[in-house]
């Protein structure tokens, strides 16, 4: 399964003043092939008047999202990250397609691997016969044809896996790190 789907889940979570990043890599079922995660990174007074409100995606898309993916081992085929760090306007450069996945309420599509077109960069989804489908939003860098693709992608994932799940494990796995013992 090496040269199979490699989907890479990036989330980074606040604590108090510091900020936390982790990057799960998992295959096309959702099994973990790598796990890197930051220290908490708390920035200075200084930093925060120089960086006013470009700090937090600063240090995400530059800082966090750079540093893990260095560290990764294996490439990803696909960077999903949550909507909310889609919907500030993501620019952090990476060597395949960003997009968030969602759970959604809409009514289930027609027939199982059907996909929708919303908008030009959100697509539904029907990766479970008779649920909504998943809601997958791409960057702004994203093209339609790479869309496309990484739809087909997903579709194929999402007969092995919940497609949305592994983020809500990374999310989990930050708090672990950031509670005391």
């Amino acid at each position: 399964m090496a040269d199979g789907l490699k989907l890479a889940y990036f989330m980074v979570v606040r604590e108090g003043a510091s900020f936390l990043g982790g990057l799960l890599l998992t295959d096309e079922s959702g099994i973990p092939l790598d796990f890197r995660y930051t220290e908490p990174i708390t920035p200075t007074k200084l930093q925060s008047v120089l960086y006013g409100k470009a700090l937090e995606s600063h240090l995400r898309e530059e800082v966090i999202q750079k540093a893990l993916l260095k560290e990764l081992k294996g490439s990803p085929d696909l960077f999903i990250l949550p909507a909310s760090d889609l919907a500030g306007g993501w620019n952090a450069e990476v060597r395949c397609p960003a997009l968030a996945l969602q759970k959604s309420q809409e009514a289930p599509l027609a027939r199982l691997g059907e996909v929708f077109r919303a908008t030009p960069r959100e697509l539904l989804l029907q990766v479970v016969e008779g649920a909504s489908p998943v809601r997958a939003i791409f960057a702004s860098s994203v093209d339609l044809a790479a869309q496309d693709q990484a739809a087909a992608q997903l579709i194929e994932a999402g007969y092995h896996m919940d497609l949305v799940e592994p983020l809500e494990r990374v999310t989990a796995a930050l708090q672990t790190l950031v509670q005391p013992t």
